[in-house]
């Protein structure tokens, strides 16, 4: 996650703000959500960037989906318990 921080002039807060109460939006709220809007304007407009795989992750993705249709996974509730468990 990156974080962001920028500085607001009264007007554009109390514009923001006033755009976001039509929502129930707090002021950061509402501002993720016109970035989330904008991200998704952009990305009807231009290609999603693709990256590369190894042909050893591209194998190990292909059996963990076959592992997952034959039904030789589990599901896991809390992630960070079942980590802790090994």
């Amino acid at each position: 996650m990156t974080k962001v921080q920028l500085s607001l002039t009264s007007q554009e807060a109390t514009i923001l703000s006033g755009y976001g109460t039509q929502f129930g939006y707090n002021l950061p709220k509402t501002i993720r959500f016109i970035i989330s809007k904008a991200s998704e304007n952009i990305l009807q407009l231009t290609s999603i960037p693709t990256f590369p795989m190894s042909k050893e992750i591209e194998q190990k993705g292909f059996q963990a989906l076959k592992e997952y249709r034959e039904g030789k996974t589990i599901e896991v509730e809390d992630v960070k318990e079942f980590f802790n468990s090994l």
